[in-house]
This record gives C-alpha cells, sequence and structure tokens, in this order.
C-alpha cells in the first residue's frame, strides 16, 4: 500500500498552482523571440588605476558597435537605454597603447539575458600622458527664485569648499574650480542640508574627489519692514546748503527673513545720491538722480518710494542748509 506523507498533502491544491505558474513562466521565457542585433554608436570609456598616468583625450574610436543577441525585448531596451564599454587600465606600459576590447566590458546590467557576439572595431588606441593633481574651489551654482513666501535667512553653506582633481597636466591646468549641479531654488521648500554631486560634464578623463557637496540652506517666511522719513544725503564737494533735494526724505521697504529684518538698525542706512552724479552743476541747474541705499544687510531686498529725487543748485544763502 502507498504511503503518501501529510505534509505533501497540505495545502496540495496551493502548491499544484506555484508549480503550474512555474511551469508556464520557464515556457513563456523559452519561447520569448530571440534575435541577434547590432547595437551602434557605444562609448568607450577607460578607466586608469594607475595613479601616476591620465587617458589623454577620448580612445580611437570613441563608438564601437556591439553584436547582441538574445530577447528581443532586452536587446531593445539596451539599445533605448544605452550602455557603455568600460575599459579598465591597472597599469601604464606605453603613453600610446593598442587595447584589444573584451566581451565582458560591455555593460549589460545586473540578471541580463543578452550575450556580446562581437564588438567592431576589436580594438581602440588608448592615449596617455602623466597625471597632476591639485585642489581647486567648488563652485555653487542656482536658478530660479525661491518661492514667493520664502527668503534666505542666512548665505547658503557649502561643505567641503574644495575638491581635489587628477588628470593630464594641459588640462588640470586651465581648471580653476569644478561645479555641483545647479540648485534649483523654486524647488525648495524648506530648511535643510542636501546632497549635490559634482558637474563632470566636459571633465572627461578628469578624476574630482569627493564626488558630491553638502549643501545647507535655511529658509524663513518673506516679511517687510518699512523704514519712514529717512533723510536723503546729497553731498558733491560744495558749500553747505548750495543743494537743495526734494523730496528730503524717503520711505526705505526692506523685504527678507524675519531674523535678518528685526537685526536692522534704523539709524545705520543711509539714503544717498551719487556726488559723482552731480559734479559740474550751475546755480539754478536740476538733475534727477537715483537714490542709493547702504546699511542694509545681504539677503535682505531694498525698495525706495520714489527712486529719483531732484537735486537743484541754489546760490550760496538762497535755500537752507541740506544734508549733515
Amino acid at each position: 500500500m502507498a504511503f503518501t506523507p501529510l505534509s505533501l498533502l497540505h495545502n496540495w491544491r496551493l502548491k499544484l498552482a506555484a508549480l503550474g505558474l512555474a511551469v508556464l513562466m520557464w515556457a513563456l521565457v523559452q519561447t520569448e523571440p530571440r534575435e541577434a542585433q547590432t547595437v551602434d554608436s557605444v562609448p568607450v570609456v577607460v578607466d586608469v588605476a594607475d595613479t601616476a598616468w591620465a587617458a589623454s583625450g577620448t580612445p580611437q574610436p570613441a563608438l564601437v558597435e556591439l553584436r547582441l543577441s538574445g530577447p528581443t525585448g532586452e536587446i531593445i531596451r539596451l539599445s533605448r537605454a544605452g550602455t557603455v564599454v568600460r575599459v579598465p587600465i591597472a597599469e601604464v606600459g606605453s603613453p600610446d597603447t593598442l587595447v584589444t576590447l573584451r566581451r565582458d566590458w560591455v555593460a549589460l546590467g545586473e540578471g541580463s539575458r543578452l550575450n556580446v557576439e562581437a564588438l567592431s572595431p576589436s580594438a581602440v588606441r588608448v592615449s596617455f600622458e602623466p597625471a597632476v593633481s591639485r585642489v581647486v574651489p567648488i563652485a555653487l551654482r542656482t536658478t530660479g527664485h525661491l518661492p514667493a513666501h520664502l527668503a534666505l535667512a542666512s548665505p547658503i553653506g557649502l561643505t567641503p569648499l574644495t575638491a581635489r582633481v587628477r588628470g593630464p597636466a594641459v588640462r588640470i591646468e586651465l581648471l580653476d574650480s569644478v561645479l555641483l549641479r545647479t540648485l534649483q531654488l523654486p524647488d525648495v521648500t524648506t530648511s535643510g542640508v542636501l546632497e549635490i554631486a559634482m558637474d563632470t560634464a566636459g571633465l572627461h578623463g578628469i578624476l574630482v574627489s569627493p564626488a558630491s557637496a553638502t549643501v545647507g540652506v535655511r529658509v524663513e517666511e518673506r516679511t517687510e519692514r518699512v523704514l519712514e522719513r529717512v533723510p536723503v544725503i546729497v553731498q558733491a564737494g560744495l558749500p553747505r546748503g548750495a543743494l537743495t533735494v526734494t523730496p528730503e526724505t524717503v520711505d526705505v521697504i526692506l523685504s527678507g527673513a524675519r531674523t535678518l529684518l528685526a537685526a536692522v538698525e534704523p539709524l545705520d542706512v543711509r539714503a544717498w545720491v551719487d556726488p559723482d552724479l552731480l559734479q559740474g552743476m550751475t546755480v539754478g541747474e536740476q538733475r534727477r538722480v537715483p537714490v542709493r541705499v547702504e546699511g542694509v544687510p545681504p539677503l535682505v531686498t531694498v525698495e525706495v518710494s520714489g527712486e529719483h529725487v531732484v537735486v537743484r543748485r541754489v546760490a550760496p544763502g538762497g535755500s537752507p542748509p541740506e544734508g549733515p
């Protein structure tokens, strides 16, 4: 009499369904269309581990063709996503080297069922030159503006401030800084710390360390503060009272983060006219000139009620003195 273990009978319907699904999936994989196809214009990237050398320019040729075989769907996806042939150079033996390309240097992705049948051409020429390294500043770029209700409460922080670059001497000597990828200010909605990668576009053959930098952004709600009746100072090397200004005072409207506006001392804020704009004035002449404001901290926006004033040259004793 046959004996069937109870463990095999337990949930036998579920186990039978799972077996059937596995067989179906295996059958689908086996019957998936397969073909061979050529992928054009695949870049060749050289990774030099020898710290004494750097690749000089791009390999020749810089693009190759791949002959792939495997499931049609995977070939189509790879063609759309793109791939590279990554050539590892552990040690440089000659400034000019012909490197035979290996099929396992093609980046197919983990779990890929594609096979590299051939590369054309099968070899590339790589030139090397002595590598140098130096430390250069890291530059942060921003684009756009913060949302209208926000303002920076302090300058944007950056850590570290410098990066080490290594590559061909001719190119390294031309670098005065390295750039981070652009910080999109419209996307900032709150204070925080961001990790932004280096922008390596145009730095082929140059290694940058670190690969990213930390950016700190502190924002607050944007508010306004009005300083009323700030005197307009006019001086041009003339006797006191030789110039009159209309209007004599202006309102200065400050806009920015609340903590920055609260720190502004009204007596430190001065409205004045550039003396160079008043040179050569004759008695009775008047000029309409812009008003400048100083004594306002960075990151605070300044507006003036009436951006211009009228300055008039008067005869001695013809008007009461203006300004200090």
